[in-house]
C-alpha cells in the first residue's frame, strides 16, 4: 500500500508540473494520506527561465507569518493545522504570487508549486 500512495505522489507531482504556464502563477493538487497530518510540497519555479527552479524563497501564510523556504533545489514541505489557508510566496525581482483559499482537512496532501514572473520594476540604489 506504501508504494501505491509514493507512486500516486509522484504522479501528483508530475502532473502538476506539466500543468506549468508562463504566466506567473500557481498549481494545486489534492490527495489523501493514511495518517491525519496536513502536508503542503511544492517547487517555486522561475517562468523566464525554462522553469528553473528557485532557491531560498520564503513561503508565508496570507497574514505573512513565515512558514519555511525552499530549499536549493526550490522545493519545500510544511506541515499546516487543519482549515483554510492562503499560501504566498515571493522573492526579490520577482511578482508575488498567492493561492485562493484552501480547505485543508486532516489526512490532505497538498501539491502547490508556484511559478514566479519576474518583475519589470526599476529599483532604486
Amino acid at each position: 500500500m506504501k508504494h501505491i500512495l509514493s507512486i500516486l505522489f509522484v504522479f501528483a507531482a508530475l502532473v502538476s508540473c506539466a500543468s506549468l504556464n508562463r504566466t506567473g502563477s500557481y498549481t494545486k493538487t489534492t490527495f489523501k494520506t493514511k495518517n491525519n497530518n496536513v502536508i503542503v510540497t511544492g517547487t517555486v519555479y522561475d517562468t523566464n527561465k525554462n522553469n528553473r527552479t528557485l532557491p531560498g524563497v520564503p513561503i508565508k501564510t496570507r497574514d505573512t507569518i513565515l512558514l519555511t523556504t525552499t530549499d536549493d533545489k526550490g522545493r519545500y514541505r510544511i506541515k499546516l493545522k487543519e482549515g483554510h489557508h492562503i499560501l504566498r510566496a515571493s522573492y526579490i525581482g520577482y511578482l508575488m504570487r498567492s493561492t485562493r483559499d484552501i480547505n485543508l482537512v486532516n489526512g490532505d496532501s497538498v501539491v502547490v508549486d508556484f511559478i514566479l514572473k519576474e518583475s519589470h520594476e526599476k529599483t532604486i540604489n
